[in-house]
């Protein structure tokens, strides 16, 4: 590698790497988390609660897992 390339050209090679590593981690994340809501759910009518109460509650337990509203949150608190 000529002189002077290292860091550019480490760069060019990692980062898109690490950007498809992020984006397939964070569709992973979101397939786990619909599948994890769904059986929430799930489990919430087949004890018996009526079907509004435990899609309240699925819901609830859908956005707090939201990456979007947890980082707002962090910011708001002054968490950078």
């Amino acid at each position: 590698m000529p002189e002077g390339l290292g860091v550019p050209l480490a760069f060019a090679v990692y980062v898109p790497t690490l950007a498809l590593r992020m984006t397939a981690g964070f569709f992973r994340f979101l397939g786990t988390r619909r599948t994890a809501v769904k059986t929430f759910r799930d489990a919430l009518m087949a004890s018996g609660m009526r079907r509004e109460l435990a899609d309240q509650l699925a819901r609830s337990y859908h956005e707090a897992g939201s990456i979007a509203k947890i980082v707002r949150n962090a910011t708001a608190l002054g968490m950078r």
